[in-house]
Formats: C-alpha cells, sequence, structure tokens
C-alpha cells in the first residue's frame, strides 16, 4: 500500500496511539566545533521548511514553528545525523560533534507513536513516511500531526535496515532554543570519538570510522 496524503479534516489524526517521552533518555547529535573556529555549545536547533520545498528535514514545518530530532538509541541518532557520511564515516566528522542524552522532563508532551500496528489500516500509514524520499509528503504529514494537537512524533529510523531503532521528532518554535515544552529539558553531552561503545554499536550496522590518513573505500564497476 503506497502511502496517500494526510486526511484533510481537523482531527483526524487526534486518535493515533501515543507514546510517552517522559521519563526516558533521547539522544542528539550537533555539530559542537564550528568551521569558523567557533564553538556551539548547546545541542538545540529546530528547523523549519515549507511544505512545498524538495530539500529540508523529513518532518521539519513552515516557520515561525520548526523541528528537533533525536533517536531513542545514541546510534540512532548517528545514523540519522551523518546518513550522507556512513559509507566513508572520517573521524574527524565525530571529533567536531558531540552527544545529547537528553533527558525530556516529567510534563513533556506525548508523542504520535506512527510504528504501532494499528496505524496501517486505521490511518494508511506505512515505514515510507519516515523511511521514503519524498518529503513534501512527509513534511505535509507532520503537518496535519501538529495540527491535530501532537507535539511530536515518535517514528522509525531511515539508515536502520532492520528496523528496529526509533526516533523522535519535537516540534517547537524555529530557531535555536531549548524545547519550551513542560519544563527544563535537561541534558549532558559528551564526546562520540572516543565512546568505544558507539562505536561498537555502529559497527553492527556496518559503519567502520575512517581513520586520519586512511584512504576512503570506493567501488570500483566491472
Amino acid at each position: 500500500m503506497p502511502l496517500n496524503h494526510p486526511p484533510r479534516a481537523a482531527g483526524s489524526l487526534a486518535g493515533l496511539p501515543k507514546q510517552v517521552l517522559a521519563r526516558r533518555t533521547l539522544y542528539r547529535v550537533w555539530r559542537h566545533a564550528l568551521a569558523d573556529g567557533g564553538l556551539r555549545e548547546e545541542p538545540w536547533w529546530f528547523a523549519s521548511a515549507e511544505l512545498a520545498q524538495a530539500e529540508g528535514g523529513r518532518f521539519d514545518l513552515p516557520a515561525p514553528m520548526g523541528t528537533c530530532y533525536f533517536g531513542t538509541r545514541p546510534e540512532a541518532a548517528v545514523l540519522e545525523a551523518l546518513q550522507m557520511r556512513l559509507v566513508n564515516l572520517p573521524r574527524e566528522e565525530l571529533v567536531i560533534r558531540r552527544m545529547a542524552l537528553v533527558k525530556p522532563p516529567d510534563n513533556a508532551p506525548d508523542a504520535a507513536m506512527l510504528t504501532a500496528r494499528r496505524v496501517a489500516g486505521q490511518f494508511g500509514i506505512t515505514a515510507e513516511l519516515w523511511a521514503g524520499g519524498n518529503r513534501r509528503l512527509s513534511r505535509a504529514w507532520a503537518h496535519a500531526i501538529r495540527r491535530d494537537g501532537w507535539w511530536a512524533i515518535y517514528a522509525g529510523v531511515s539508515h536502520d535496515p532492520s528496523g528496529r531503532l526509533r526516533a523522535v521528532a519535537l516540534f517547537d518554535h524555529q530557531g535555536s532554543h531549548p524545547p519550551s515544552h513542560g519544563g527544563a529539558w535537561r541534558w549532558e553531552g559528551k564526546a562520540m570519538d572516543t565512546d568505544h561503545e558507539l562505536l561498537s554499536a555502529l559497527a553492527r550496522y556496518g559503519v567502520s570510522v575512517r581513520e586520519p590518513g586512511q584512504l576512503p573505500w570506493a567501488r570500483f564497476e566491472d
């Protein structure tokens, strides 16, 4: 069944199953060391994109709203943040970034759970929503989900072929600021290039970190 456009009637998606975000840990990768030599100390960024725009984040909302992306596992956050570099991942890409371990407050909003079994027949939702390449369509769904009262989406991870990892998209005002929902979103940052547990988890997805001086892997066709 192909993924269709979301229903137009207001309230159509209000009955989506929910996933509680409070009292769990979320993970976010952000660029800590900037190209101009400066440091970006905090991980927050809510990105926006017009619905008709082909580029942009999968669940970005039109300005003045925006979307911030997290993984529910450290490797999920890396697979999504570095998706264009997974085949050849230089260590430097990990050095210039940090992993934020985020604790949502007790009053954090629940997320619309798009991975529940019943959403296929009841709402017409398929894995194409988080794994497909049509960003106009996925953003139309995000817009409809926000329209119907949700402040977050709980979905799959497009670069996880096993289909087991999960991601969270949080809605808020566009720009660089902490989430405004339910109180303080506490977090701590950690280095990724020396996190051996993370590197082992990435290796299970076939991601090898290329050391300085190592030539990138290349595919040769006959």
